[in-house]
């Protein structure tokens, strides 16, 4: 578990320190293209949500903070790495996207975003960063452990107690 926390504090590092080198690197709206099409990198002060959504909505932020931390906290508790690495990941990833983004609408009242790959579908032409990335990630990662790996866990639970009850 502590390497848990240790990993989350590493994230949020990593996240604020990219957010500081961009943020020296540009001025709050410059972007530079860095391949065409591709990718862009930037300084752009979001207001809103992931991809730019409920822009200026700081106390509703702040109450889905909040929340999402203690929903988070509670998936987290729930927890395993040997038995649940996938879901262990996505509750990980999920705690630091989330404290990454609060800590800097706590400092700032925005959130530093700095990349933007314009071919990716829907959300192209909207500008991220690793705290964003990782709450996707996570989104993406608890949905294939809950879908998909926590039948397998069952069947081979299943498949364990069959072989224990024929001996």
């Amino acid at each position: 578990m502590l390497i848990s926390y240790i990993i989350i504090g590493l994230l949020i590092l990593a996240d604020y320190g990219l957010k500081m080198l961009f943020s020296s690197l540009y001025q709050p709206g410059q972007v530079e293209t860095i391949l065409p099409n591709i990718l862009k990198f930037g300084h752009y002060q979001n207001t809103g949500a992931s991809f730019g959504m409920l822009e200026g909505e700081q106390f509703l932020f702040f109450l889905i903070t909040i929340f999402a931390l203690i929903f988070f906290g509670y998936l987290f508790s729930k927890s395993d790495f040997k038995t649940k690495k996938v879901y262990t990941i996505a509750t990980i990833f999920l705690i630091a996207g989330t404290l990454g983004n609060a800590i800097d609408r706590v400092m700032y009242g925005y959130v530093i975003d700095y990349i933007q790959i314009p071919f990716l579908p829907f959300v192209g032409h909207t500008y991220f960063n690793l705290a964003d990335a990782l709450l996707n990630f996570g989104v993406a990662f608890l949905i294939i452990d809950i879908v998909i790996l926590d039948e397998i866990r069952k069947r081979k639970e299943k498949s364990i107690q069959n072989e224990t009850n024929q001996d």
